[in-house]
């Protein structure tokens, strides 16, 4: 190959690498940074996580409070076993309608970050995926007793080992929305939820105290 040849295509191999290093550049630039999780440990021992998904623009914050798993006899209360947390959530849309939700885990959940509920997309499926629904028991523990009220829970799709009280609608067979239960909370402030062998205690005063203060959490009129 002459000389001539040789300095042409070596030139032109310079400026190709120079481009695509340009274009690379300038794809990182406009690449967002990943959404940061601010997560503070509160006075009470209430865990808060709050941010903006960034996909949905949903603001959230979510109050986790620990609980104590009530083990059957026969388990060996000795052995460490992780805490069960019930979990306050609450959204902020971008339409301005605000949601109060409420998880709760036996102990085996690890991802406890927020998901924007599903949503359809052009190219994806016309209905949200199904999800395994449970009906859970929910104590009211205080000063007097009441009737044990027996709801229906479901299982998100992206959050295994987490239990979501299902809101009513057309895909879940209780007629009130958990806020309603709040008012239950202010008199009889212990949750106990049973599920099959799985049972956990909450002393839920200080989260409520923390939902009060959220303004992201007016849903709960508390």
């Amino acid at each position: 190959m002459p000389a001539l040849c040789r300095f042409i295509l070596f030139t032109l191999t310079l400026a190709f690498l120079g481009v695509a290093s340009v274009s690379g550049e300038e794809q990182a630039a406009e690449q967002p940074d990943p959404p940061q999780l601010v997560k503070t440990t509160l006075a009470d021992g209430i865990d808060r996580i709050a941010g903006q998904e960034p996909t949905s623009q949903i603001q959230y914050v979510r109050l986790t409070l620990p609980g104590t798993l009530r083990l059957p006899t026969a388990v060996d209360s000795s052995a460490p076993s992780p805490s069960p947390t019930l979990i306050a959530q609450c959204t902020l849309r971008p339409n301005g309608k605000s949601y109060f939700e409420l998880f709760a885990n036996f102990g085996r959940a690890t991802d406890l970050a927020f998901y924007p509920p599903w949503t359809r997309t052009p190219q994806g499926d016309l209905f949200p995926p199904p999800t395994e629904k449970v009906i859970m028991t929910m104590d009211f523990l205080g000063y007097t007793h009441v009737k044990p009220i027996r709801r229906q829970w479901e299982i998100p799709v992206q959050t295994p080992g987490q239990y979501r009280y299902n809101p009513p609608g057309s895909g879940s067979s209780n007629l009130e929305e958990i806020a309603y239960y709040l008012r239950y909370l202010l008199a009889l402030p212990t949750l106990r939820l049973t599920l099959g062998n799985n049972s956990a205690d909450f002393l839920t005063t200080p989260l409520l105290n923390e939902i009060r203060k959220e303004p992201l959490c007016r849903a709960a009129s508390l």
